[in-house]
């Protein structure tokens, strides 16, 4: 901590980390999760379900309507995005086998991200989030951290989130984010959702809109 008793220190420009828990049965979601079949792995990272709109599937609707609701939740009352409706974009399962990870990344062509932990385990791998470091807003010239700089806020450039059982987290979707090696026996299963706005983006009048059925074919 900061010395000086006169000094104040403020948190400028924060990123909004929402979690919260699904309560209801999950049994119905996760037989069906099961059945789904994953692609090919690719190198270390794990592998996805072929199925990569999964939350449309009928029988994931009361999951499906949870999650709009948080991300309605997130956009509006934390975003505080003026928008007419948001939609899911693309939906997947991802599993990490023993020793696999998944490198730093983010979610482009979307808004919002979202992952559910339907099947965790207290020393399952957490989630790594990464401060994306730029030449544009950093000094080239930095000296060395002192030893405990993990311990402090300001000198953190990754944060790992362990979440819970059931536990549905949602962040912008540029933020960059992985998963470090699964040190278990076992597969890390998760659920990846994404989310954007419905129909338009922006604003006519600030030359920032976006009209999507405007560019389909």
């Amino acid at each position: 901590m900061i010395q000086n008793p006169d000094a104040q220190v403020f948190n400028l420009f924060p990123t909004a980390l929402y979690v919260t828990n699904y309560r209801a049965d999950t049994s119905v979601f996760t037989k069906h999760f099961d059945e789904q079949e994953m692609e090919e792995p690719t190198g270390g990272y794990g592998v996805i379900s072929k199925n990569s709109y999964i939350i449309d599937d009928p029988i994931c609707k009361l999951l499906a309507d949870f999650f709009m609701r948080c991300f309605e939740d997130y956009a509006t009352n934390i975003m505080r995005w003026k928008y007419d409706e948001l939609q899911f974009s693309q939906s997947w399962l991802t599993y990490k086998e023993p020793g696999q990870f998944h490198k730093a990344h983010s979610h482009p062509n979307t808004l919002l991200a979202g992952v559910f932990y339907y099947d965790f385990q207290p020393d399952d791998s957490a989630l790594c989030f990464s401060q994306e470091v730029r030449g544009i807003n950093r000094s080239y010239l930095e000296p060395s951290l002192l030893d405990d700089h993990q311990q402090h806020p300001y000198s953190q450039e990754e944060i790992y989130f362990t979440p819970k059982q059931n536990d549905f987290i949602i962040f912008p979707s540029y933020m960059m984010h992985g998963v470090p090696p699964n040190k278990t026996n076992r597969t890390r299963k998760a659920l990846g959702v994404n989310a954007l706005t419905k129909g338009t983006l922006g604003d006519q009048k600030t030359i920032s809109e976006i009209i999507f059925g405007r560019y389909a074919k």
